[in-house]
């Protein structure tokens, strides 16, 4: 099928920037006390030299090893084609744009849920620590709930990930304080400003007030699919990086989702300190569910390929012939996976079995150490991967997107129960 050749998980990570550094902070040139007590002073990046130059090399090498370009643009990366450009390839289904058939967009854009938006890699050297970048790649969370899809939990090593976090964030930059702000006055400013209307805070509820600027059609549903939960600012921003991008984020990155609120610099202290310094309380804790018990009816293959195997899976197990050779990560290998051979897309292939990390044959119900057949296995860890609770030595499928509901995990493990049945 021409609209996936095979699906994409979303590399939901970075975006932004902010001024380049020595320029000089907002009010810098205004006059009085204030003015001075409020700019900000320039930022600084030091370089490690020709270490920091190999380091940077190597993150290129990494982001092509595992495919970043096939989700995100920016960074210096050219897009994929829009067959193998997950985003791209639903963006233009969606408008219609896609070139297939009338009757094919239809059906195509009617199943479409995940994957119409992700943030660009564009200057992200300008608001993120390069600390976070190296972090989230190998420990991935839910950043941007409105999305649906996360970062994939990918076989990436440490090395990788600090250096390709190396390449989004060159140098190392200050981070400095911000001063000069009122936590209290900033959640003030935020329920005038519209915040709460894309934007969640953790378990605090941010009120939600008109947004005080005018949006072009589809500005806001684009805005509230991006919108990041606010709970991971201050891991993510520099402090002084945070203060520039409120106060005006087109300025400073113009194909950000965030609507061009400009807000004051004294506002934009006041929001920062709500955002850096508000006691978070702990962090939330997710329950992983158990399995529901397999079913008493019969469960035939016809249903466990309508219900779950061609609803998503199939897309990252694919049939390479089907799709020009391209069989999917999980078939003929891509996002940094070597490929399994494991076909979703029949019941002779799924019967077919796929290849261990050794490279043997083997077959996907085979039963791990409690019993647990390896595919319901692999689709339960899911939910633990969401939990952020990885299993050791399971991939959570389908990777990086939401976990199978139980329905349909107790779909497939009552088929396999029974044997199989055509």
């Amino acid at each position: 099928m021409r609209l996936v050749r095979w699906a994409c998980v979303a590399l939901v990570v970075l975006s932004g920037c902010e001024k380049k550094p020595g320029a000089a902070g907002p009010g810098a040139d205004a006059g009085g006390a204030q003015a001075q007590a409020l700019s900000l002073s320039p930022l600084e990046e030091t370089s490690a030299g020709e270490a920091e130059a190999a380091l940077v090399a190597a993150g290129a090498q990494a982001m092509e090893k595992f495919e970043c370009n096939r989700c995100h643009d920016g960074a210096g990366l050219e897009a994929a084609p829009v067959d193998q450009h997950c985003v791209h390839c639903h963006q233009e289904i969606e408008a219609g744009t896609y070139d297939a058939k009338p009757e094919l967009l239809e059906k195509w854009r009617a199943q479409i849920v995940h994957l119409k938006n992700v943030p660009t890699l564009e200057a992200t050297d300008a608001r993120f620590k390069r600390s976070w970048i190296e972090g989230f790649l190998r420990e991935p969370h839910d950043v941007r709930p409105g999305i649906g899809a996360m970062m994939p939990r990918l076989q990436m090593s440490e090395e990788e990930a600090g250096a390709i976090a190396a390449l989004l964030v060159p140098g190392e930059w200050g981070d400095g304080e911000v001063t000069g702000g009122d936590a209290e006055r900033g959640a003030h400013v935020m329920g005038q400003m519209g915040c709460g209307t894309c934007h969640g805070y953790g378990a605090e509820r941010i009120p939600e007030s008109p947004v005080p600027v005018a949006l072009a059609e589809g500005e806001l549903e684009r805005g509230k699919a991006l919108a990041p939960d606010l709970r991971h600012t201050r891991a993510r921003f520099r402090p002084r990086a945070l203060v520039r991008w409120l106060e005006d984020p087109k300025a400073v990155k113009p194909d950000t989702a965030m609507p061009g609120i400009k807000l004051t610099e004294q506002q934009a202290r006041d929001v920062s300190a709500y955002l850096l310094e508000k006691d978070l309380g702990p962090a939330p804790v997710y329950a992983v569910p158990d399995r529901l018990p397999v079913l008493e009816r019969r469960v035939r293959y016809s249903e466990v390929e309508e219900k779950v195997f061609k609803k998503v899976c199939w897309h990252c197990h694919q049939e390479p012939a089907l799709v020009g050779g391209d069989g999917g990560p999980g078939n003929t290998g891509g996002f940094g996976f070597a490929g399994r051979g494991l076909s979703l897309s029949s019941y002779v292939a799924v019967n077919s079995g796929m290849r261990d990390a050794e490279g043997a044959r083997m077959s996907v119900f085979k039963k791990r150490e409690d019993g647990t057949p390896h595919i319901v296995a692999a689709m339960h860890a899911r939910w633990s991967e969401v939990a952020g609770r990885p299993i050791e030595g399971v991939r959570g499928m389908p990777l990086g997107l939401p976990p199978m509901t139980l329905e349909e995990i107790q779909l497939v493990e009552t088929w396999v129960s029974q044997g199989r049945p055509r």
